[in-house]
């Protein structure tokens, strides 16, 4: 029952904001200044389906929007264009998260692997139907690869030290909503 109050509601919301931000902040620091011929996963968003999938509440659309949103800021993306298409993947997918419940993990995995390939190669072509020269393909698929990958990573992460799980069968929210 303690982990149903407002106030771990909002601990959650504020978690999931400062791991995002602590991703960024990783990712701008200096470590390699060789360019990169590999891509990496984009843990962001593997971190935001994992807990849409797991706890819809925990991921309002508004949190989502201004992370991301920064997101494309802080790493040079065209601002909002891939923050705009992970937060229509992330909504699909909280409408399904219902549906995942009961399904083993392998379904959510499958459901959040089919959503980031629509993420990251949407992002791709409406780069390339706007002429703007986008990432190589090479590394797109290499970043799908990788993400799918690091999925896993991020639930097992996000259960072991955040508790994070799936609602069981007749369990209320934080706002005596049904979960």
């Amino acid at each position: 029952m303690a982990e149903n109050t407002l106030n771990h509601l909002w601990f959650m919301r504020l978690m999931f904001a400062l791991l995002s931000f602590g991703v960024i902040f990783l990712h701008l620091l200096p470590l390699n200044t060789l360019p990169g011929t590999l891509g990496s996963p984009d843990i962001i968003l593997a971190l935001a389906f994992c807990w849409a999938l797991r706890r819809p509440e925990f991921v309002p659309v508004g949190l989502l929007a201004l992370v991301m949103l920064f997101a494309d800021l802080m790493m040079s993306r065209p601002p909002g264009l891939y923050a705009a298409i992970a937060l229509i993947a992330v909504q699909m997918l909280k409408a399904r998260a219902s549906q995942l419940r009961d399904m083993p993990f392998s379904v959510e995995w499958v459901s959040a692997s089919i959503a980031i390939i629509g993420v990251i190669l949407g992002h791709r072509l409406v780069l390339l139907v706007l002429l703007v020269e986008p990432f190589a393909l090479q590394t797109a698929l290499i970043q799908i690869l990788l993400t799918i990958l690091i999925y896993p990573v991020v639930i097992g992460i996000s259960w072991l030290f955040f508790g994070l799980t799936k609602p069981t069968l007749g369990e209320v929210n934080a706002l005596g909503q049904r979960v």
